[in-house]
């Protein structure tokens, strides 16, 4: 019965981890690759304008991005990959 508490608290927070890498880690390294990709020189040189556009992008895509991974993230707990 311990075992399956403990077990239960392990997965809780594996999949906490999980969520909080493929959601907020997700989208600004996306963010980052697409602007690496279309404006190379202007993404290594890393200075406050590209840190600038990085922020704003990064958080409009999370303001755009967030209801539909709020549908994925529903749908995989519907189907099963979410249970305890």
């Amino acid at each position: 019965m311990l075992f399956q508490v403990l077990l239960n608290i392990i997965v809780f927070f594996i999949k906490c981890l999980v969520w909080f890498v493929v959601v907020l880690a997700g989208i600004p390294f996306g963010i980052l690759m697409l602007l690496h990709k279309w404006f190379p020189v202007f993404t290594q040189e890393g200075g406050f304008w590209f840190w600038s556009v990085f922020s704003i992008l990064s958080i409009i895509g999370f303001i755009v991005l967030w209801r539909p991974i709020m549908w994925i993230v529903g749908v995989l707990q519907v189907l099963g990959a979410g249970a305890d």
